[in-house]
């Protein structure tokens, strides 16, 4: 993995677009329908083209993602933008030799063959890291979302990433040491359109 690590594409905060202030007052247009439409017309996409996607929507993505709110503005979170196939390949290598029981299929992948991968690790030291970074998580997949790209996020491949023998896959991404990864986020142009899952609404009570 050593070899890897110097062509990791590392984009999460580097472009200086990140640093300015894009939000400059709350969204009061017209077609405020829009975002709850982005909400209820988003999926999990599982199939890819294998179109890369472009720094530039990579930045836009980021610059709302890290938007989200989280507890005393404390943003308990590292975001790391992955595209190189070599890390990818290894990462996905590792996922079968120690959490896949039942043979795959030697085109299986974890991130379902998405040229992009986002990793999202927290703040082992922050009480409300995994509640913050679940948030956030929530931004990527709905910004993404209205520039015409599929996300699904992803928590099976997460233990492979935090196991102490694999330290040099996050090492590679440069997330510090008192941080673990805790979601990840495949990311593409879709090469699918799935229907829209029944949701259980019994489960939403209004105590009066």
């Amino acid at each position: 993995m050593k070899t890897i690590a110097p062509f990791i594409l590392l984009i999460g905060f580097l472009f200086t677009s990140c640093k300015e202030d894009v939000v400059n007052k709350v969204y009061n247009g017209n077609n405020k329908s829009a975002i709850l439409d982005n909400m209820l017309s988003r999926r999990s996409i599982r199939k890819y083209t294998s179109q890369q996607v472009s720094k530039e929507k990579i930045d836009t993505i980021m610059r709302y993602s890290i938007y989200a709110p989280s507890a005393y503005n404390k943003q308990p979170w590292e975001i790391r933008v992955v595209q190189n196939k070599l890390w990818l390949d290894e990462v996905n290598k590792r996922y079968i030799n120690t959490q896949v029981k039942s043979n795959k299929d030697s085109d299986f992948s974890i991130f379902h063959h998405a040229p992009t991968l986002i990793v999202i690790a927290r703040d082992k030291n922050s009480v409300t890291s995994a509640l913050d970074c679940g948030i956030i998580l929530q931004n990527i997949m709905l910004s993404a979302h209205g520039i015409g790209l599929g996300t699904c996020p992803l928590v099976l491949m997460v233990p492979t990433l935090n196991f102490p023998e694999n330290k040099d896959l996050l090492s590679a991404l440069k997330i510090p040491d008192d941080y673990e990864a805790v979601v990840c986020i495949s990311l593409g142009y879709p090469a699918e359109n799935p229907p829209m899952k029944p949701r259980n609404s019994e489960r939403i009570k209004i105590i009066e």
